[in-house]
């Protein structure tokens, strides 16, 4: 407000120098010049103020769209931290996945459980991505699974 206060004071002193000058030279109405001036800094206010009101609006959708990437963030951030184990633990559990020679990787993006790396037969790639599917659904989790395993040849 002390910014707003230099500014009337400025055209105030504006206007009685103008009053003045029209004094000097015979010109009437420096009464007009002086309310002229208030109803400049009123209206001056008001637009002020109807800037301030839509920055601050501007201000609140910017906060709520940031919470809505925050929270969709997090929720992605949630499903990697506890799906991934939970689909490692679920095929790991599984005596014939358990083999030696096999390696599997088990990755959570954007939703999607993704399976990786090597098994030793095609039933063994359907049986880890069997497992991964039944995991993720009794999770409540709404991921799909991208069964990405190779056979043979490691």
């Amino acid at each position: 407000m002390r910014m707003q206060t230099r500014f009337d004071s400025t055209r105030l002193a504006l206007a009685l120098g103008v009053c003045l000058i029209g004094a000097f030279v015979g010109m009437a109405g420096c009464q007009n010049t002086a309310e002229g001036v208030k109803q400049d800094a009123e209206k001056d206010e008001r637009v002020i103020r109807n800037v301030a009101d839509k920055a601050v609006e501007d201000t609140k959708i910017a906060v709520d769209k940031a919470a809505v990437k925050t929270k969709g963030a997090s929720s992605e951030a949630g499903d990697a931290l506890s799906l991934t184990p939970k689909v490692k633990t679920a095929i790991l559990a599984q005596p014939k996945l358990r083999d030696s020679r096999n390696r599997i990787n088990v990755n959570t993006k954007d939703h999607v459980v993704h399976l990786e790396g090597h098994v030793i037969s095609g039933g063994e790639k359907r049986l880890a991505g069997d497992v991964a599917s039944k995991t993720v659904k009794e999770a409540g989790a709404g991921a799909k699974v991208m069964n990405q395993l190779t056979v043979g040849g490691h």
